[in-house]
């Protein structure tokens, strides 16, 4: 008896394996049901290309609007702040086309877009809980692109932390170029402090030392002189006359003279390095001297007490 039901339980298992494999096997035989999922697929492809080339077609409208803007040669500041506005115009369209593409394609799919962001209301008050920086780094975003507090291609320092090159100034994020080429993406939200180099006239300060012993008026002249020679050489690069500010400080082993030059935004570096380079050439053709660290060794003394008298 047992061994009846036992064989009947089988047969049982088996048949609804069976019919779940027939079940499975005919879905896939379904002629129609293959044809409605390409007529979705060629629609999604279609939406997609369609979308790509409203974007393309919209960023570069976009783009030449902007570079149809009458700005100066010279304007940097106008110039930076024209591409800056370019590139957030071309992100914001790309997202609200993606996001257009997205509802579309779920829509083609038989879900309910007008319910989906019904509830949208409902599930971005639950989100926005979890999603209180991305809100921050939006909204700090857009209090610095619309406060104008740095640009594209200006040169800034980051909470004191980070600085370099501004690439590219997004609604959520801040990309900077390093000297060594390395990119520093930070979040809008966690910028605190922010100093640009570039908004106004940069100072190049250099300070040279001289030996104690040289005479200081003569010190000062040289300095003058070379200062001026420097003025006519790289006439393109110093907005106002060099200035000797004097004696900086007194060293262990050198007066120290600082020279203040007012440059353009962000050019401190060049001038500095031009600075220090014609200073110590023309210092050197004067015969001043400029003090450096010495080593000087001394022989070995050959001490004679107690050595053999030589006899008569």
């Amino acid at each position: 008896m047992a061994s009846q039901n036992t064989d009947t339980n089988l047969s049982t298992v088996a048949d609804e394996t069976m019919d779940n494999v027939n079940r499975f096997v005919a879905y896939f035989q379904d002629t129609e049901m293959w044809i409605s999922l390409g007529i979705k697929l060629t629609g999604v492809a279609l939406i997609i290309l369609a979308l790509y080339v409203a974007s393309r077609i919209l960023t570069s409208m976009v783009q030449r609007v902007f570079a149809m803007r009458k700005i100066k040669e010279h304007d940097i500041v106008t110039q930076r702040q024209n591409e800056t506005l370019s590139k957030l115009a071309q992100n914001t369209i790309r997202y609200v086309l993606g996001l257009i593409m997205i509802l579309t394609v779920l829509g083609q799919f038989g879900v309910n877009i007008a319910g989906l962001i019904a509830s949208a209301g409902v599930a971005g008050l639950a989100i926005s809980f979890g999603a209180q920086n991305l809100v921050k780094d939006v909204i700090t975003g857009a209090f610095i692109i619309f406060e104008n507090q740095y640009k594209n291609g200006d040169y800034v320092n980051l909470n004191q932390q980070v600085d370099g090159t501004v690439i590219e100034v997004g609604i959520r994020t801040t990309k900077l170029k390093g000297l060594n080429g390395q990119v520093t993406i930070i979040p809008n939200g966690q910028i605190m402090q922010v100093t640009n180099y570039s908004l106004e006239n940069s100072v190049a300060v250099v300070d040279i030392g001289v030996a104690y012993e040289e005479d200081m008026a003569k010190v000062e002249k040289a300095l003058k002189e070379i200062s001026k020679t420097v003025e006519e050489k790289y006439h393109d690069l110093f907005i106002e006359p060099i200035t000797l500010a004097g004696v900086q400080s007194l060293g262990p082993s050198e007066v120290v003279y600082r020279l203040m030059a007012e440059v353009p935004p962000t050019q401190h570096f060049a001038a500095g390095r031009i600075l220090h380079k014609e200073l110590k050439a023309g210092l050197d053709e004067r015969g001043i001297e400029i003090p450096y660290p010495r080593t000087v060794m001394m022989p070995p003394t050959t001490s004679t007490k107690g050595a053999p008298e030589n006899a008569g």
